[in-house]
């Protein structure tokens, strides 16, 4: 990864030029199919890492000669684990670690907006590093959180929902953003 005064780049990452809404679905199909995901103990369908999809959108007005640039970010997370339920093992065990480590991370960031802190952990991780220019200055955030209505599962959903409701706190750096959270059963 990379950024010098600019956007962070990563290194082999494939850049797609699109010019309808079916060639952006028929890319973010080809992303679908290319998650990771696998069985762990408490879940049949894990997704195993983190999955971001960037559109960034170029207009150009011809008759004022300007030139207007916009970027949305698509992130899906996976979810945190814990590991002595999960019972992971080997290359499972690793990738929650590295899940887990990530979205600590993240919280921490989102932490120190909330608390208008001075300095935001973004180099902390190559997820929160990546997510830089679109969580602080002059950005918007929207937060889709689903959750479980199981019973079981109620002690990640009230996290799920404090995590939520630690965003929604959060004000950037910048000029006046809102964060919006929308929680979906």
């Amino acid at each position: 990864m990379a950024s010098k005064d600019g956007p962070v780049t990563v290194a082999n990452l494939t850049e797609v030029p699109v010019n309808s809404a079916q060639q952006i679905d028929q890319l973010l199909q080809c992303t679908r199919m290319n998650m990771v995901v696998a069985a762990t103990k408490c879940n049949e369908r894990s997704s195993r890492s983190h999955s971001l999809f960037r559109l960034e959108v170029t207009s150009h007005n011809i008759s004022t000669k300007l030139c207007c640039r916009g970027r949305l970010n698509l992130l899906a997370l996976a979810g945190s684990e814990r590991l002595s339920e999960s019972q992971s093992a080997g290359v499972r065990l690793r990738e929650a670690k590295n899940i887990n480590r990530s979205l600590a991370n993240l919280g921490n960031v989102f932490l120190a907006l909330s608390n208008r802190s001075g300095h935001v952990p973004y180099r902390n991780s190559k997820l929160t590093h990546l997510l830089m220019d679109c969580l602080g200055g002059n950005s918007k955030t929207l937060m889709l959180l689903n959750i479980s209505l199981r019973e079981e599962n109620a002690a990640e959903t009230i996290n799920s929902l404090r995590f939520a409701t630690m965003v929604s706190g959060c004000q950037s750096e910048g000029a006046a953003k809102r964060n919006n959270v929308l929680v979906l059963p």
